[in-house]
């Protein structure tokens, strides 16, 4: 029998169909076209007569098993499997994108629960830009520390104080 399915290999292999550029982490996918290929069947008289064709009696070149005659005819790796498992993939891809977008309406929903009305500016403040004692947002304690060391420059006071002040300065 091996001999006979190398012999006549152009006629029941199915030529393959790659896709070639699988994304990341995942492997490369594809199908065999059985466009005008014989599917090669082989068996005994002795298994056929004692057993029928509805159990495993037969053996297609190209499959891996010895199967019933319905098996060995259909086509486990052509386009219609590929397809099922193009399907499958998108909809895992379609999940992993809706997830990311919850995770990322809740962590806005966080973040809005989250924010306070500064005292200086009036504007809403997200804990991500600082909160500070007085509840000031960074910007306005950071413009309200210039104005003070322009105040004390105007005074003639070292910014930082003290003998050695201009020291802290650079």
């Amino acid at each position: 029998m091996p001999p006979v399915g190398q012999l006549a290999r152009d006629h029941w292999r199915g030529a393959w169909n790659g896709d070639g550029h699988a994304p990341e982490g995942e492997q490369p996918d594809g199908y065999r076209d059985y466009d005008r290929k014989v599917p090669l069947l082989a068996t005994t008289l002795k298994l056929l007569a004692a057993h029928g064709p509805h159990v495993p009696v037969g053996w297609r070149y190209g499959h891996s098993t010895w199967q019933s005659l319905d098996d060995a005819l259909d086509n486990p790796d052509d386009f219609r499997a590929y397809s099922v498992r193009a399907e499958a993939r998108r909809k895992a891809r379609e999940a992993e994108l809706e997830r990311a977008r919850r995770e990322r309406e809740e962590e806005r929903h966080r973040m809005e629960a989250a924010q306070w009305v500064c005292p200086g500016c009036r504007s809403s403040v997200y804990p991500d830009a600082g909160l500070t004692a007085s509840g000031e947002c960074s910007p306005c304690l950071s413009d309200r520390r210039r104005a003070a060391e322009a105040a004390q420059e105007q005074t003639g006071q070292a910014p930082g104080g003290g003998i050695f002040g201009w020291r802290r300065r650079a």
